[in-house]
């Protein structure tokens, strides 16, 4: 298994992206509260806190290529709306690390050949399992694309079950760790 590793440009470039975000948030509670809209700042807060209690998690999970490649897609993708759910605590990933992020990688890439560049598709990705590690996709595509998406992609993990309702496309991948 390679390992990854950032040059320091790269990462000087991520920490960029990550820190702009984190003081557009901190910028957007601070206006609510200067205008007196406390429930707004407040949702925002708690935002903010699952958020980063999210990559906490992520982190945790010792997966340190899957790790990087989604906090970098959901920071530099302007093209998705990245979202993503850590529903493990405790677990050792690193022997599915690679798997993880090469299986995500394709499936992003074949996601935007589906796409054109002026549209924003949200992308919800959720980590879950307890024997076995489990990787979600629900991806919005026009409904007629659902096959044709699906259609010759491979993963290194076993596909579980997959659904399909109107635009949202849903599947899972199964790993053992």
């Amino acid at each position: 298994m390679k390992v990854m590793r950032l040059n320091t440009s790269e990462f000087l470039q991520w920490l960029r992206l990550y820190r702009h975000d984190l003081m557009n948030d901190l910028q957007i509670i601070q206006g609510y509260a200067t205008m007196g809209k406390y429930d707004k700042s407040n949702e925002k807060v708690n935002q903010l806190t699952e958020r980063l209690k999210d990559e906490r998690l992520l982190q945790a999970l010792n997966a340190d290529q899957f790790a990087y490649w989604l906090l970098t897609l959901s920071l530099a993708e302007k093209q998705l709306e990245v979202t993503y759910d850590i529903d493990v605590e405790d677990s050792d990933l690193k022997s599915i690390d690679e798997q993880m992020k090469v299986d995500s990688e394709n499936i992003i890439e074949r996601l935007f050949k589906h796409i054109n560049e002026y549209e924003i598709k949200p992308v919800h990705i959720v980590v879950s399992g307890h024997n076995s590690t489990l990787l979600s996709f629900e991806i919005v595509l026009n409904k007629g694309q659902h096959e044709v998406f699906m259609n010759d992609l491979t993963f290194n993990g076993k596909l579980q079950n997959k659904t399909s309702e109107d635009e949202s496309l849903k599947f899972t991948i199964e790993y053992i760790n």
